[in-house]
C-alpha cells in the first residue's frame, strides 16, 4: 500500500505539470497571406463554414495578414485537414508552428 501511494501521488505531480502546460511545437494550415483585410477575412468565413471546429487566428504584421487554421500537435492529423482545405483553397500551406495544447486536444 506504501508504495501504491507514493506512485499515485507521483502521478499526480506529473498531470498537474502537464495540465499547465498551455503550448507545445505543432502544425497549423496557412490559409491567406497577403496585404488585402477583405480576402482574409472572406477566407476565414470560408473556413469557419467548412471546418467549424478548427480555430482561425488573424494576424496582421504591417502590411500584411496571415491567416492560419488549427492546432494540430500531429503533422498526420493536420495533413488529413490539409488535403481537404487545399481543395478548397488552392493557396493553402502546411506549416509547423507554436499551438494551443488545449485546443489541439478538442479537435477530432
Amino acid at each position: 500500500m506504501h508504495i501504491n501511494r507514493k506512485v499515485d501521488d507521483q502521478l499526480s505531480v506529473i498531470g498537474d505539470k502537464n495540465r499547465s502546460i498551455r503550448y507545445a511545437p505543432g502544425f497549423r494550415i496557412q490559409i491567406y497571406v497577403g496585404n488585402e483585410r477583405l480576402r482574409a477575412e472572406n477566407a476565414k468565413m470560408q473556413i469557419n463554414q467548412n471546418f467549424p471546429e478548427l480555430a482561425p487566428y488573424l494576424s496582421y504584421n504591417q502590411p500584411t495578414y496571415k491567416l492560419k487554421v488549427g492546432d494540430f500537435m500531429r503533422r498526420i492529423d493536420a495533413e488529413r485537414y490539409f488535403g481537404q482545405i487545399k481543395q478548397l483553397i488552392s493557396s493553402a500551406m502546411l506549416l509547423p508552428d507554436k499551438i494551443d495544447v488545449h485546443r489541439s486536444l478538442s479537435i477530432k
